[in-house]
């Protein structure tokens, strides 16, 4: 695994702490020298509460990194047992 994913993912794990609803099915992650982009789907729409998480989690992991870094997170409704793409990295899926 090289540096930079490495680091990725070890921010994103450990942002998502404490913040993982039962709903939330998965997080993907693409991300180059100078962007990271989180993709959140959940199982239903997801609530208030969820939301806030997700923005939390991008805080966090903005926070882990210098300020010419890019951070962003884009929520998506996608039902169970639909697929979760695969054409990412996944920092987190649920057991299904």
């Amino acid at each position: 695994m090289n540096d930079r994913k490495h680091m990725v993912l070890v921010a994103l794990q450990q942002a998502l702490l404490g913040e993982i609803s039962p709903n939330l099915r998965a997080v993907t992650v693409v991300f180059d020298e100078t962007s990271i982009h989180l993709d959140c789907y959940y199982d239903g729409n997801a609530d208030d509460d969820d939301q806030e998480s997700m923005s939390s989690v991008e805080t966090e992991v903005t926070a882990m990194f210098p300020e010419s870094q890019r951070v962003t997170h884009q929520i998506h409704r996608l039902d169970y047992p639909a697929l979760i793409p695969k054409d990412r990295t996944w920092a987190y899926y649920r057991k299904e």
